[in-house]
């Protein structure tokens, strides 16, 4: 009876959540709705650990967070470098590289403090700063950036080198995988390569990835829950003594090509005469673009989108799924308009259509699809287990 009444409070008043702000649950959860309801959206930052990256990786860095290395610790040098990471963060955010010179982005980056709350020297050569969440997202939205979604599902990389007529597949730890996963963290995703196990070795030869076997290789990337295959194929550009097999070090000449699938979309992109830490930063960034170029959400004028949310049986649940949407990069506000039972009526506000805004809810697993017959934007809230991993995320291993 109590939960009836401080729902029907809520209907009434109507609860406003501007996207990136946190709610507490019950009890107090009407009245933090309240005060949101007059707070503006640029106003409220989220922590920066609020929205990590790909399950939790510790590799990975926040998204709104950027590294930059410095001379010196003066006020010009950090003004230089906050520059140099307001771009980085806004790069990794729209999956845009490079920044169209827009005049808001222009201006936004002649004056980055404005969009970072607190910095801190890492050692004496690096710069750590700490951007607003919201600051970033309005901007990307005044410069009619695309949105990638922050949810991002890993990529599977198969790498393959040829030196003197011996090729060899890349495992982790080799230069140029360490150069492509690291690039991949700094691009907001993550980069997975292949254990090359016995399973993987019966399945994968060296030809295999250099003749771009599709088949084959979408079969083995099964394992490792990617939605996007990356395969490399690069020739030392120098020829080398006679049986000395592959180089181990990072140095010489490298060209070649990366290929990108993902669904029925194909890219490739031809490199030349790189070493391999500089080869694996150009597959990282080509990847990262494809992948955005997939899975980006273009700029478009916000409107309004309404759900039916079924499965509210009490004030956890009601917090747990306002907190769950307020968290949301893609909706820029959430509006309770009414409830029914264990039902609520929400209005959000998006630059998504409804056919992928519906998408997108769907495959971060809290909520479910309509039941069969129902009207496709019925869900229904599974709970708020932020942790666990979603199905996307899991590698089998033998």
């Amino acid at each position: 009876m109590q939960f009836k009444f401080l729902m029907a409070v809520a209907a009434l008043f109507g609860l406003v959540v501007a996207a990136g702000a946190a709610l507490a649950t019950a009890p107090d959860f009407l009245d933090r709705g309240a005060r949101l309801s007059h707070e503006s959206t640029a106003s409220r930052p989220v922590a920066p650990g609020d929205r990590p990256l790909v399950g939790l990786r510790r590799s990975l860095v926040s998204f709104y967070e950027a590294e930059v290395e410095v001379a010196d610790q003066s006020a010009a040098t950090r003004r230089s470098a906050a520059r140099v990471g307001l771009e980085r963060v806004l790069i990794r955010l729209s999956g845009t590289a490079p920044l169209p010179a827009e005049p808001v982005l222009l201006e936004a980056l002649g004056q980055p403090e404005r969009y970072y709350d607190r910095y801190l020297f890492v050692a004496d050569d690096r710069l750590k700063l700490f951007f607003t969440p919201s600051a970033l997202l309005e901007l990307i939205d005044q410069a009619k950036l695309p949105l990638w979604p922050l949810r991002r599902p890993p990529a599977i990389a198969w790498l393959a080198l040829e030196a003197n007529g011996v090729r060899q597949i890349v495992r982790g730890g080799h230069p140029l995988a360490l150069a492509l996963v690291a690039e991949a963290g700094r691009r907001g995703f993550e980069a997975r390569l292949p254990l090359m196990d016995l399973r993987d070795q019966l399945r994968v030869q060296p030809a295999v990835v250099w003749g771009r076997s599709s088949l084959v290789l979408a079969e083995a990337s099964r394992r490792y829950g990617a939605a996007a295959v990356l395969i490399g194929r690069l020739r030392h550009g120098a020829g080398l003594p006679h049986g000395a097999g592959l180089p181990h070090g990072a140095g010489g000449s490298w060209s070649g090509e990366f290929a990108y699938w993902q669904g029925s979309d194909e890219f490739t992109l031809q490199v030349n005469n790189l070493d391999l830490s500089q080869a694996g930063a150009a597959g990282a960034g080509f990847l990262a673009s494809a992948m955005a170029s997939h899975d980006a959400i273009p700029w478009r004028p916000t409107e309004p989108r309404s759900l039916v949310v079924g499965g509210i049986a009490s004030p956890l649940h009601y917090g747990g799924l306002l907190r769950y949407l307020a968290g949301l990069e893609y909706l820029k506000a959430v509006v309770v308009a009414g409830l029914d039972h264990d039902r609520l009526d929400i209005e959000v506000s998006t630059r998504a259509e409804t056919g992928r805004l519906l998408s997108l809810l769907e495959a971060d697993g809290r909520l479910a699809g309509p039941t069969p017959g129902a009207p496709a934007n019925h869900l229904t809230w599974r709970g708020a287990d932020l942790d666990r991993p979603l199905a996307s995320q899991t590698v089998d291993t033998p």
